[in-house]
């Protein structure tokens, strides 16, 4: 479709984000300049992580637009946040993709039902690749 993706990752997931046909930039101090070395003006940014929209409205083109799904303040900034709710149809339709071979979902690590506090601490440090299972069947 002709998008060219920039990801933000540490360095140790870069290969990771090649693999996955992004060009990695470290995140931190120094972002926007890095993203704008690769790419002068963005003409569609997306945060998923939140915490970045200095860096956004940085390298953000004149017209061009901007999303995020963690913070809820680039409505201020002309950008539009959208709020994720799952319904039962599109979570279907994601599972059929997913059983289909189209789509993979990276998983970080799966935990029992009883660990759940522990799952919730592994979340919370965010340094995950990958999403985190709480299973309550392990067998599932």
């Amino acid at each position: 479709m002709g998008a060219s993706i920039i990801a933000t990752a540490s360095e140790r997931n870069h290969d990771f984000l090649r693999s996955r046909g992004a060009e990695p930039v470290t995140y931190g101090d120094g972002l926007a300049e890095r993203v704008r070395a690769l790419r002068p003006d963005g003409d569609v940014i997306a945060d998923f992580v939140g915490g970045n929209l200095e860096a956004t409205l940085a390298v953000l083109a004149d017209g061009g637009r901007h999303a995020s799904i963690a913070n809820s303040n680039v409505e201020q900034h002309g950008g539009e946040w959208m709020c994720v709710s799952p319904v039962g149809a599109d979570l279907q339709k994601l599972a059929d993709l997913v059983d289909g071979g189209k789509l993979h979902v990276e998983v970080a690590e799966v935990f029992p039902v009883d660990r759940a506090a522990d799952a919730f601490r592994a979340n919370m440090e965010g340094h995950t690749r990958g999403k985190i299972v709480i299973a309550v069947d392990q067998d599932a």
